[in-house]
């Protein structure tokens, strides 16, 4: 389906005074001015920009039943620091396309672990990936969407439940097989980081193979 993305980033932020430029197809930059937001601090700002790009993503879930990929900047005062801040986005997408291609929102000040895997040579994620354990669930497509979407809900069982159209107890036991498989519970949160750290770097040892 051939979608007006103009149209609809209009219709989304209908109160707000935007500026869209499309950069490629099906590719824009949307900036927003916006007062209120110069009175909040960082953390707030933040805060906001990833509460609007959450809506706008679920809102293309629902009503175009697609996906979108969302990278979210800073707010920027100058020409010169959106020159800047647009190649800190630019270089945040191409890095967790290859790293974590199944996130749907990416932020320009959360890529540290992005830019640390980056930057290990063959040799060191040789020496990683030795310690990974060796299961055919990191190839399964169901699994990995399963763990995507219960690290994007804060490993909340009932809202990725139905997030992923299952039931509750299908999901603890897809949960319990993982457990099993890799000896990592996602239900602990250092578990569960331990687990994306190594998708991460599967996926970066893959894409340096290429």
């Amino acid at each position: 389906m051939e979608v007006d993305w103009e149209k609809f980033l209009q219709s989304y932020f209908v109160d707000l005074d935007l500026l869209l430029v499309e950069v490629a197809y099906e590719q824009w930059l949307v900036m927003q001015p916006d007062r209120e937001l110069d009175q909040r601090d960082r953390t707030a700002q933040r805060n906001e920009l990833l509460s609007k790009a959450r809506g706008f993503l679920e809102r293309v879930r629902t009503e175009l039943g697609g996906e979108a990929r969302i990278i979210v900047g800073e707010k920027v005062v100058s020409s010169e620091a959106l020159f800047e801040e647009m190649d800190r986005m630019k270089r945040a997408e191409k890095m967790s396309y290859k790293i974590d291609p199944d996130q749907a929102i990416v932020t320009t000040w959360n890529t540290f672990l992005y830019e640390l895997i980056h930057s290990l040579q063959v040799h060191q994620l040789d020496q990683v990936c030795a310690v990974i354990p060796t299961t055919p669930l990191w190839s399964d497509g169901e699994m990995m969407k399963t763990i995507q979407c219960f690290l994007e809900e804060d490993l909340n069982v009932s809202e990725t439940a139905r997030k992923l159209y299952i039931h509750r107890n299908t999901l603890l036991y897809r949960l319990e097989k993982i457990r099993e498989e890799i000896g990592y519970d996602l239900r602990v949160f250092d578990d569960a980081m331990m687990v994306k750290l190594m998708q991460f770097i599967l996926r970066r040892k893959a894409d340096v193979a290429r």
